[in-house]
């Protein structure tokens, strides 16, 4: 809730209503989906989040946030780090992060892991693992 209007949009390609924020919280620690968080003071200070594609459990989507404040105190690359253990435990195979292709901070942070980054759709997708994508008929 912390995130100011940019760090919004970059996290949700959007600024969406805190209501929305408040509802994608309470679904990101009850659906399934890995999350890792960072905390100081009492407070979390970044989140990472790790969601499984439906149709392909061992392929996975990564998305981070890191408060304005916290940033350049290797918050990020310990998330990063963080989820690609935890997906590796879980046996996943691939995972993509997709970013606005005005976010230079997280593509920088992305190709700490990764060499592979894409233009897709307009956005960068940075892919980390053996991803295959299926062919569209």
């Amino acid at each position: 809730m912390r995130l100011d209007s940019e760090d919004r949009r970059f996290r949700f390609f959007e600024e969406p209503e805190e209501f929305l924020m408040a509802l994608h919280a309470g679904a990101a620690v009850a659906d399934g989906r890995i999350v890792v968080g960072c905390e100081s003071e009492g407070q979390i200070r970044g989140v990472g989040e790790l969601l499984a594609d439906a149709q392909d459990p061992r392929r996975g989507e990564l998305a981070f946030s890191v408060e304005r404040d916290w940033r350049r105190r290797g918050l990020g690359r310990a998330l990063m780090q963080a989820m690609i253990d935890a997906a590796r435990d879980k046996s996943f195979r691939c995972l993509e992060l997709e970013i606005l292709p005005d976010n230079l901070a997280m593509q920088n942070l992305a190709r700490r892991f990764t060499s592979d980054l894409q233009r897709r759709n307009g956005n960068v997708i940075a892919t980390i693992g053996a991803c295959v994508t299926k062919s569209r008929v």
